[in-house]
């Protein structure tokens, strides 16, 4: 197993930064510059000390990561809770709390941890608190799946844990780099109860300070931090900025060091100022039109495929992205290994209507939901544009963030949401998350052949096996039965102080905010 420390010397010779001149270009040249402007930058040694200010979109949904709802969350629990497993800005799997790992065979997995950790109250880090967490995470109390194919957890030692497999999983390993890869302290679960999230404990670089809802989190640096290089600063104070505006006067001010998800267009206004720096990779994340096709009338088949033909992805990128992206015609870009190479939409509003004609509908109307936040708006009104012209009447209705997502995925109101797909260090995961029966980010429906597909590649360790059952499910789940619209990938940019170091990118376009550090 490929085993590589995530120390700040290998992220030195790591780091990608794209300054991007989009100025008054072409779209054309826009994405040559952002495909030709690679360079690696030596920021040399880290230096210990000093705060940083964030400034970020979202508030935390929840502070327990069994109940935090959407990957937007997940930068915000990172630096309180620590992974059974790391993952490289690649997505490749890397020593975490668990220090190695092996298969005793394909349905039975051995992790190796790591010795004197504890969790922020002094409990000890070992093999019962991660049964006690890989069960937690499987109850009925929890919102994640990734982990359901582990049956039982055995405790061989303080040391070495036995995960028990009702199946072979190819996405474990990475699934336990994530979320639910997150290790609670078990006294402070058992302590606070129902009200653990507001005194979140676990392993991580950083200790969780203060939360003011919607308004800002206080992490302070945990001095007894198992790698002794990390964190590099003192203290780390998110501030809650919905507003793309607000975030980018905030960072002009100086009165935040970093602000991330910045628009195309707001970006070009600020690549020529000295005293910030852009980053930005194309990665995983894709926006998408997530349908609850339980309702009408979304849950006829053909109204869904009428919308597929009827978006004009590239025109969307265009006029909104300042021609900077990628159509996304299934969940994965083009040069991820397990998208689909052949699988295209084209825009063909002509057959969308013979679509709806066939089907013997005349009149099609939904509700839109969307964040309040301008580019979503942007982007709704382009939607509510280009499906009026094949008479489908989309009513949009805005709504601060967290609401929308509790309107659309627990409440299950609206027909429709415009969102972004977070992406999960596996396919698998995304895959049997957006398609699977079941799965909490399928509203609707799926068929037995999608479910069968899912389940045989989650068996299968071969990664071109693999692939090729990606690809099949693509198809059918997106181009045969519509259960979401893929937009389109876009970078997910990064501004921030000259001073703030340590930044870097990776495909999950989740921000690992522990490894910066400031040049004073």
């Amino acid at each position: 197993m490929k085993k590589i420390k995530f120390k700040m010397s290998f992220i030195v010779l790591l780091l990608l930064t794209f300054t991007i001149v989009l100025g008054a270009c072409s779209s054309k040249t826009d994405t040559k510059a952002l495909e030709n402007s690679k360079k690696v930058v030596d920021e040399g040694a880290p230096q210990k000390g000093g705060n940083a200010t964030i400034a970020y979109e979202t508030d935390v949904a929840n502070f327990d990561p069994i109940k935090a709802s959407g990957g937007i969350n997940f930068p915000l629990l990172f630096p309180v809770y620590d992974t059974l497993i790391h993952f490289s800005p690649d997505l490749e799997p890397q020593p975490g709390l668990a220090v190695s790992w092996k298969y005793s065979n394909d349905s039975t997995l051995i992790l190796t941890l790591r010795e004197n950790v504890k969790f922020h109250d002094g409990t000890p880090f070992n093999a019962e608190a991660v049964k006690f967490n890989i069960d937690r995470i499987n109850s009925d109390k929890s919102m994640l799946t990734d982990l359901k194919n582990i049956i039982s957890v055995k405790v061989i030692d303080d040391k070495t844990v036995q995960l028990n497999l009702k199946q072979p999983d190819s996405s474990i390993l990475l699934a336990l780099s994530d979320q639910a890869g997150m290790m609670v302290s078990p006294t402070a679960v058992e302590k606070n109860g129902e009200s653990y999230s507001q005194h979140p404990i676990g392993t991580g670089p950083f200790k969780m300070l203060k939360h003011v809802p919607n308004g800002e989190i206080v992490y302070e640096a945990n001095k007894e931090y198992w790698d002794g290089d990390l964190p590099y600063l003192d203290k780390m104070t998110v501030k809650i900025m919905p507003e793309e505006t607000t975030r980018i006067n905030a960072l002009k001010s100086g009165e935040v060091d970093f602000a991330e998800n910045i628009s195309p267009g707001t970006v070009s206004s600020l690549v020529n100022d000295k005293n910030l720096k852009v980053i930005q990779e194309i990665s995983l994340p894709f926006k998408m039109l997530y349908l609850n096709d339980a309702k009408a009338p979304l849950d006829n088949k053909a109204v869904r495929q009428a919308i597929n033909f009827g978006i004009d992805r590239e025109a969307l990128i265009k006029a909104i992205n300042f021609g900077i992206g990628e159509p996304a015609y299934q969940p994965f870009p083009k040069a991820y290994w397990a998208a689909n190479k052949d699988l295209k939409i084209n825009y063909d509003p002509e057959k969308a209507k013979q679509i709806l004609k066939e089907a013997g509908i005349n009149k099609v109307s939904f509700t839109l939901v969307h964040h309040s936040m301008a580019y979503d708006q942007r982007v709704a009104e382009a939607i509510k544009s280009q499906l009026a012209e094949i008479g489908i009447d989309v009513k949009l209705q805005a709504m601060e963030q967290q609401a929308a997502l509790a309107n659309f995925w627990d409440e299950k109101k609206a027909n429709s949401f415009l969102g972004r797909w977070s992406a999960r260090p596996d396919p698998q995961i995304t895959i049997k998350a957006l398609y699977s029966s079941g799965s909490y980010y399928n509203t609707g429906h799926t068929t037995a052949e999608i479910d069968k597909l899912i389940a045989e590649a989650g068996k299968t360790y071969d990664q071109e096996k693999r692939a090729k059952l990606y690809r099949q499910i693509s198809e059918k789940a997106i181009l045969e039965e519509a259960i979401g619209i893929p937009l389109f990938f876009t970078p997910r940019t990064a501004i921030m102080n000259q001073s703030l170091k340590g930044y870097v990118p990776n495909k999950l376009e989740k921000p690992v905010f522990s490894t910066l550090w400031k040049k004073e």
